[in-house]
């Protein structure tokens, strides 16, 4: 029986186990969440590619884009064939929806953005109908500006586009509130006017409504009812109902881990929730890694390892000011010798630091100078470098398909 040992429980580490899993039902699979609540920063949707590097025009359908892409990106070392696998793959594992080409929806910002897999929450607000949508802003939450982003959006769209701003029926103790309004609408507990939360929001927003056949709010529709709520509001509203994702905490995100745990759970691995402390190596092989859990400390052996940690953001490569280097396994970090060279000028320019990451062979295990670091060592998600997840939109889709393929490979091995 292949013992494999997955460390970092974000949507790569998550397709690693899975996909182990789903090619060896009879392997041990260990899945070490080191950060789980980084899912507070995902946007809840899985974007697979936007945009092709020094091309202008975006990518309609992705799949059909991973030539044009260089040599080193993940999508190129997996393949075509491997790529549209583990998208297959994600389509089993999620309950999202979407086509081969990428669906556009509208950002906080009053912007557009192409997504490949999106939930249901999200699906109303596509702008791909043309049906008028009004926004919804809440006064105790500058997460969105309502009526600029209806500005922004009326402006670039051939429908209209109209907002309002409404003070949430209760106060919440949180700050920001918008964990603490989930919660809220997820138990529908009466207002101090003895009405029920649900209707009393739904009342506060329908006088603003003129003929907007769907209405876009924060991600704050619940957390276990989130399906219950929208229903609800969308016969209160007459009117279809959506979320838009925002920074943290962004309950789409949050929707998207509890979606996963549980397919790791139903799938029969074993999901502990701890940091890698060391790990112990003999004859160019990993033997077993120590972890430190919330009661104890112990040793993990395995006969293949997966590092999903996560980039620079989600502490899975750590700049030192002279260096970027990865915590657990000591891989080799490809990133630009002079320090001024890590970032752009100009906020949105091209930032090396984007594209850092481990150098890995095409069989995703870490490298250096084309040797695997590891012989028994995969990688997936963003401590891979060779892309950049910012401007290609490609994070979470290279995510699904790097943590599928090195799964698959750590039982194949």
């Amino acid at each position: 029986m292949s013992r494999v040992v997955v460390v970092g429980a974000g949507i790569g580490g998550c397709f690693a186990a899975l996909s182990a899993k789903n090619t060896d039902p009879d392997a041990d699979v260990h899945l070490l969440a080191v950060k789980p609540d980084r899912y507070r920063y995902e946007p809840g949707t899985v974007d697979v590619l936007g945009s092709v590097p020094d091309e202008e025009k975006p990518v309609v359908r992705p799949t059909e884009r991973i030539g044009a892409l260089p040599a080193e990106h993940p999508y190129k070392l997996v393949g075509e064939e491997g790529v549209n696998r583990a998208l297959d793959y994600l389509d089993d594992v999620l309950r999202y929806r979407g086509t081969d080409r990428n669906a556009l929806a509208p950002t906080v910002t009053g912007g557009i953005r192409p997504t490949y897999r999106y939930p249901a929450a999200v699906a109303a607000g596509l702008v791909s109908s043309q049906r008028p949508m009004h926004i919804v802003g809440l006064e105790s939450v500058t997460h969105l500006d309502a009526e600029l982003a209806a500005e922004r959006l009326d402006s670039a769209l051939p429908f209209d586009v109209n907002a309002s701003t409404v003070e949430f029926p209760v106060d919440s103790p949180e700050t920001p509130p918008l964990e603490g309004f989930a919660q809220t609408l997820d138990e529908n507990s009466d207002t101090t006017e003895g009405t029920p939360v649900r209707e009393a929001l739904a009342r506060r927003v329908r006088p603003a409504l003129d003929i907007e056949a769907r209405v876009g709010f924060l991600p704050v529709l619940g957390l276990a009812a989130h399906d219950e709520i929208r229903t609800e509001l969308e016969s209160r509203l007459q009117a279809d109902v959506f979320e838009i994702p925002v920074g943290e905490p962004n309950l789409l995100g949050i929707r998207l881990r509890e979606q996963l745990f549980d397919a790791v759970e139903a799938a029969g691995v074993e999901l502990t929730r701890a940091s890698v402390t060391d790990c112990s190596t003999v004859g160019g092989s990993i033997r077993s890694v120590s972890v430190d859990g919330a009661d104890s400390q112990r040793t993990i052996e395995g006969d293949a390892f997966v590092l999903a940690t996560g980039g620079v953001a989600a502490g899975g490569l750590v700049g030192t000011g002279t260096e970027v280097i990865e915590p657990i396994f000591d891989c080799p970090v490809d990133y630009p010798d002079t320090h001024r060279e890590w970032a752009a000028e100009g906020p949105l320019d091209d930032h090396a630091f984007a594209r850092f990451g481990v150098d890995v062979t095409p069989s995703l295990k870490p490298s250096v100078d084309g040797d695997p670091v590891f012989e028994n060592l995969f990688s997936a998600g963003s401590v891979l470098g060779g892309y950049n997840f910012v401007e290609e939109g490609a994070r979470t889709g290279v995510a699904v398909v790097t943590g599928y393929e090195a799964g698959r490979r750590a039982v194949d091995r």
